[in-house]
């Protein structure tokens, strides 16, 4: 499941892919209406066709492409859902399976949005004005964007009942952040995520933050290259504790990764290490 990372790679991606690249001509999969709400597929293809891409952006887990379309700027919110990605291909090439856009350059290449669950959201901006898009309005510090300030996610902490993994899971907590890196940075920070967010010390909120960047950093490293690839697809599982249920602690300490689930999501963690 795409998270910041994965987002990121994508963004990088598609600015070398498309950035100043025209838009020829648009295809959309009618079996996918629901990606392009509350547009439609038609309306999204006449506004797209004959557009350049002018800038490709990122805020946590969205896509922000900024295109000029006879000098009026447009705008596309591009959201990965569940299974979500893009996809570069020659032209002429087969496409991948599940392709629910493909979007022809002008260099002859074609740009396909794959998404098998169709969860995913490709929304129409007027003016690029993304500011006025809620759920992009809505999100809280990216960890990305510049250090975490610790005082403002020790306050969001400590206005929560919630468990700290589900809480940082919050976009307007921490942008970008999912299941699978609220997971990781627990373990990172030796923080158990069955505590209430409330209940750690500003110490403990200094190394959740340093963990989440951490752990971050090191998924973009690990996914750098021309397609994403996720666990779930049956790739390998590069997580020090996603997925591992029953597997060695991998700091040696003699525990096991066990699983339990938060707010519906799989949660893991050692309770030997983290407190």
């Amino acid at each position: 499941m795409p998270e910041l990372p994965e987002v990121e790679i994508a963004a990088r991606n598609l600015r070398r892919w498309a950035a100043g690249r025209r838009i020829e001509r648009v295809e959309t999969d009618p079996r996918a209406r629901r990606i392009f709400r509350p547009a439609t597929p038609a309306a999204l293809s006449r506004a797209l066709t004959g557009a350049r891409v002018e800038e490709i952006g990122r805020a946590g887990k969205n896509l922000l492409l900024r295109l000029d379309r006879g000098g009026t700027p447009l705008g596309l919110h591009s959201h990965l859902g569940m299974t979500g990605k893009w996809i570069r291909r020659e032209a002429g090439a087969a496409p991948p399976s599940h392709s629910r856009v493909r979007l022809a350059l002008d260099d002859g290449a074609v740009l396909h949005y794959r998404d098998p669950r169709l969860f995913g959201r490709l929304r129409l901006v007027p003016g690029a004005r993304f500011d006025a898009v809620p759920e992009v309005a809505a999100l809280g510090p990216d960890p990305l964007a510049g250090p975490l300030d610790v005082g403002r996610l020790a306050d969001a902490l400590a206005r929560s009942r919630l468990p700290v993994k589900v809480r940082i899971m919050d976009q307007r907590v921490l942008a970008g952040v999912g299941n699978i890196y609220a997971s990781e940075a627990c373990f990172r920070a030796r923080i158990d995520p069955r505590r209430k967010a409330r209940s750690l010390e500003r110490a403990e909120v200094r190394r959740l933050a340093r963990a989440v960047v951490a752990a971050m950093q090191e998924g973009i490293e690990r996914q750098e290259g021309p397609e994403i690839a996720y666990v779930e697809e049956g790739g390998e599982n590069p997580f020090l504790v996603y997925a591992r249920e029953g597997e060695r602690c991998p700091r040696g300490d003699g525990g096991r990764i066990r699983r339990l689930v938060q707010a519906q999501r799989s949660t893991y963690f050692c309770a030997r290490c983290q407190r």
